[in-house]
């Protein structure tokens, strides 16, 4: 019986590991939603550049983290939080003025 119990209780912990693993790498992808946008309007005036620095410096924070305790979700996650944001802040960079506005 304790080893039904064992068994189902790892079961659930990797269940619980791998939707967790799910969630974050899906969720980390919400930046390049912004800079989709930003490359279609060719312009980046309503975006915050501050907001994506500071997502870009948490999430090295936690990417070191994760790798000094080598948890896979959290590497994964912020790995993909740093291109995603890196990828906002270099379309910000790109498209800063409207596009109208750079030949005059």
């Amino acid at each position: 019986m304790k080893k039904i119990i064992i068994f189902k209780w790892n079961l659930m912990k990797l269940w619980f590991f791998e939707i967790i693993l799910i969630t974050s790498t899906l969720l980390e992808f919400n930046p390049l939603l912004q800079t989709i946008k930003i490359i279609k309007l060719k312009q980046s005036k309503d975006v915050s550049l501050w907001t994506y620095i500071l997502i870009l410096i948490l999430g090295t924070t936690w990417l070191i983290y994760g790798i000094s305790i080598n948890s896979l979700p959290l590497i994964i996650g912020n790995g993909i939080k740093l291109f995603a944001s890196l990828s906002v802040i270099i379309a910000y960079l790109l498209y800063k003025e409207p596009r109208n506005n750079i030949n005059k």
